[in-house]
């Protein structure tokens, strides 16, 4: 396993719009039209705003139910994961579970690291080149 970089970071938020409007106006980053939109499984919308070889990712819950949801319900606005690109998801998976962490099965290039494995951290894993 190898960690190429930091993908992106999330942040909860309760208005998306407002809080990417607050980042253009502040540091002068645009929201990439490519990216996100609303995720009706997830019960949330996002959008991303590169910012050098990585991106924020703002998330707002729309529904009451949800991790994002109960993380805004419990936390309020804030950060909500760290996304490390790997070479290789699967490979990350197995090591770090060698070593005892506790790591969610691999999804579409994606697995997530529990907080308890990971000082408090959401730790997301993606591979880019799976998805």
């Amino acid at each position: 396993m190898k960690a190429l970089r930091i993908d992106h970071v999330g942040i909860v938020v309760k208005d998306i719009d407002q809080a990417t409007a607050t980042y253009a106006r502040h540091f002068d980053l645009q929201v990439d039209p490519s990216r996100g939109g609303e995720i009706p499984a997830l019960g949330i919308k996002n959008a991303f705003m590169p910012i050098g070889d990585s991106a924020l990712e703002f998330i707002q819950p729309l529904t009451d139910q949800g991790p994002v949801a109960q993380f805004a319900k419990e936390r309020g606005e804030g950060q909500y994961l760290l996304s490390i690109e790997v070479d290789d998801v699967a490979a990350a998976v197995e090591h770090l579970r060698g070593l005892g962490y506790r790591v969610g099965d691999p999804n579409n290039g994606i697995a997530f690291v529990s907080p308890k494995s990971s000082h408090g951290v959401n730790l997301q894993l993606i591979q880019r080149s799976a998805r």
